[in-house]
């Protein structure tokens, strides 16, 4: 087993070599020592998104792994599916009593509906959650002009616009909006945006808390358990006028999620652990790609020093030099 990094000084990481396993597997015996527990990582690169579809890699890990009184998952995302926060939360509590979640940056949307299910979630000053409304894509909704798939929407995205409709009638009865407006002004909006696809999204919004409640009842208890679920849960859902807003760890804490400050020691190694994820190459771009090519890359980890897994995604590069996505899966390596 390499000996364990030295945490004393921030080496600058090169572009990951090719055979890179060994570098990483130094970072994580080095994590492990300090924090005396497995840690497995969950990385997605910002073309990936969390979803159920790492169920089975994040399964082999924790098999791997075994059951153990605690667990770290170093997590990066830009967020993904609602539905699969919980399902992950509750296979990794199969294996491990206590388990804490790693921030070396950014855990968005359902990566903070991921942190929620956690015992302690680990912070640096780098490390940022958000707001957990969902946005969501639909059949039904608009499309922009040569686009392939309809914009995404969020429920507080069509909430704000309802709301701005109605307090923007004048206050004077005299001029107020009559029945008749509001009804030709909401039949403009559905014009737009299809009844059914605003049901869909609303049925996100719903689901959304239903997944946020679901991971902090694994480990939120006491008589004012359900109260301070509801507080948390409300606020990362309604109180944020943007789904793209940085929660920093104090403003998590204040929030009365379980946060943790990393020591220096942790924060040092989760630097890291950034700088070599972030320094891995995705895929085979440049001069080469020419259209009709097929092109593979690499756009997510489950790692541990047990065992390694990528989510790998083919592309066929189009005669406009756009990528044409044909498939992706999860294999070891």
């Amino acid at each position: 087993m390499p000996n364990p990094v030295p945490t004393s000084t921030l080496p600058t990481l090169a572009a990951a070599p090719p055979d890179d396993k060994q570098q990483l597997d130094t970072l994580l015996t080095a994590l492990e020592k300090e924090r005396g527990r497995p840690a497995i990582v969950y990385w997605t690169t910002p073309i990936a998104r969390i979803s159920l579809a790492a169920e089975l890699p994040l399964y082999d890990q924790l098999r791997l792994c075994g059951k153990r009184p605690a667990i770290d998952l170093v997590l990066s995302t830009n967020g993904g599916d609602a539905e699969a926060p919980w399902r992950f939360v509750s296979l990794i509590r199969e294996y491990a009593d206590k388990f804490s979640i790693l921030l070396p940056h950014r855990a968005a949307s359902a990566g903070t509906l991921t942190a929620l299910g956690a015992d302690e979630i680990v912070m640096t000053p780098m490390s940022v959650l958000g707001p957990i409304d969902p946005s969501r894509t639909h059949p039904l909704l608009p499309m922009r002009e040569g686009a392939k798939q309809p914009e995404p929407i969020s429920v507080q995205d069509m909430r704000h616009a309802m709301q701005f409709i109605r307090e923007a009638a004048p206050n004077d009865p005299k001029f107020a909006y009559t029945p008749e407006a509001m009804a030709r002004i909401f039949e403009a909006l559905f014009d737009k945006i299809h009844p059914l696809a605003i049901g869909a999204i609303e049925q996100s919004y719903a689901l959304a808390k239903l997944i946020g409640k679901q991971c902090l009842r694994s480990h939120v208890t006491g008589d004012d358990a359900e109260a301070r679920i509801d507080g948390i849960v409300n606020k990362l859902c309604d109180d944020y006028k943007s789904h793209s807003y940085q929660i920093a760890r104090k403003e998590a804490k204040d929030l009365g999620l379980d946060v943790v400050y990393a020591s220096a020691t942790v924060e040092n190694l989760l630097h890291q652990i950034l700088a070599f994820y972030t320094a891995r190459p995705v895929g085979p771009f440049g001069t080469q790609v020419k259209p009709g090519l097929q092109v593979k890359t690499q756009i997510a980890w489950i790692d541990s020093l047990r065992g390694k897994f990528r989510a790998e995604q083919m592309l066929v590069v189009t005669p406009e030099s756009g990528l044409d996505v044909k498939g992706d899966g999860w294999v070891p390596y």
